[in-house]
Formats: structure tokens, sequence, C-alpha cells
């Protein structure tokens, strides 16, 4: 079954907001990353994306690497999750839909 485009919104406001989204703040300061950028000649770049439980220290892990990349004049930047979520999607859920679109976003 297809829902409309009215079903899909009425599914969307029913949607409860998540409590547990809170902003990290980053190692690296714009200052310091701006110091450091382009130091390090002919890098291509890459992703790591770090997957795991809540709580397991993707974060800390992610902004601790950020911070020693931008120190060898690596450009780095740490995308976490709920900053992700209290910025660029901060009109989504959680439901099968939103999730999907954040990751869309993410993604784009």
């Amino acid at each position: 079954m297809i829902a409309s485009g009215s079903d899909t919104k009425k599914q969307k406001t029913c949607l409860q907001v998540a409590t547990n989204v809170t902003e990290q703040k980053h190692n690296v300061t714009r200052e310091v990353r701006g110091q450091n950028l382009g130091i390090c000649r002919g890098f291509r770049g890459c992703t790591l994306w770090l997957t795991g439980l809540s709580g397991a220290g993707k974060t800390s892990i992610a902004f601790e690497l950020e911070a020693y990349l931008v120190s060898k004049g690596i450009p780095a930047y740490g995308l976490d999750g709920d900053n992700i979520r209290t910025g660029l999607n901060k009109n989504l859920g959680f439901s099968q839909v939103d999730r999907e679109e954040n990751i869309r976003r993410v993604a784009e």
C-alpha cells in the first residue's frame, strides 16, 4: 500500500521528538583548523564512518581523531549525528521514513 502525501504528513506529526539529542562540541577550534589547513600537501581525502551502540564512544573517538589529523595538517571534520539532528535535520523524527530522509540528507 502506498501512502498519499497527506497520510505521510499525518504520520510525521504524531511522532515524539527524541529527548536525548544533544549538541556535541568539537575539540578543534575554527582558528586552529585554519592555521593547520593545507600543511599536508597532496591529501586527496577520505571518509571514516564510525558506527556502534549509543554511548559506545563514537563521538569521543571521532573528535580525538579529528584533532589529531588537524594537528598534522590533514583537513578533517567530525560530523556527529546529534549535531546533524539539531541543525540540518531538526525537523525529522525517528520513524522509518524520517530515518531514511536523515541518511539521504547526510549522504548528499
